[in-house]
Order: C-alpha cells, then sequence, then structure tokens
C-alpha cells in the first residue's frame, strides 16, 4: 500500500492543479496502479502493450507479459526497419 502524500512534498500542488491521467490497465501488484496519486497528479500511467494486450509499466517499456520492448519497436519504426528485416553488418 502506498504512503499518501504529505503537504510539505514540492509535488503537492499536483494533486489539485485539475489535471489527472485515465488508467487504461490494471495490473495487481503494480505500485503504479495501485497508487491513485499517480493519476491525481496527471503523471504518465501504465499502458496496455501493443503486441500482447498485456501491462506495461509507466516506468519502463518493456512489457510484463511478454517481453515485448516498445521503445525498441518505436525505434524501429523510425529509421524504417521491419520485424525480421535488421541488418547483419
Amino acid at each position: 500500500m502506498s504512503i499518501p502524500m504529505k503537504p510539505d512534498d514540492p509535488a503537492y500542488w499536483m494533486l489539485f492543479d485539475g489535471v489527472e491521467s485515465t488508467p487504461v490497465i490494471y495490473r495487481e501488484g503494480c505500485y503504479i496502479c495501485e497508487d491513485p496519486e499517480f493519476a491525481q497528479m496527471g503523471l504518465p500511467l501504465c499502458r496496455r502493450c501493443p503486441k500482447c494486450d498485456g501491462h506495461i509499466p509507466a516506468d519502463s517499456s518493456v512489457c510484463d507479459d511478454c517481453g515485448f520492448d516498445q521503445r525498441y519497436s518505436e525505434v524501429e519504426s523510425v529509421i524504417g526497419i521491419g520485424e525480421g528485416e535488421h541488418e547483419t553488418d
């Protein structure tokens, strides 16, 4: 269980600035999913894996379920390398 933020915390104002994130996935045991203050502060939340629809933590790029690395996939799409087309040089 998370500990509620205290008023003397420098980010406390974020709880009341009117910006809130909307959760799209939930994983029991994930400290980000289980702490409502992450959403209240408008911070990035965990997201669905585009490969298996699993859980990618907000502080990672790797799916907990299938190991898919979203960051590596985004780099491939920018430089135009598709799956199975990696250069060997």
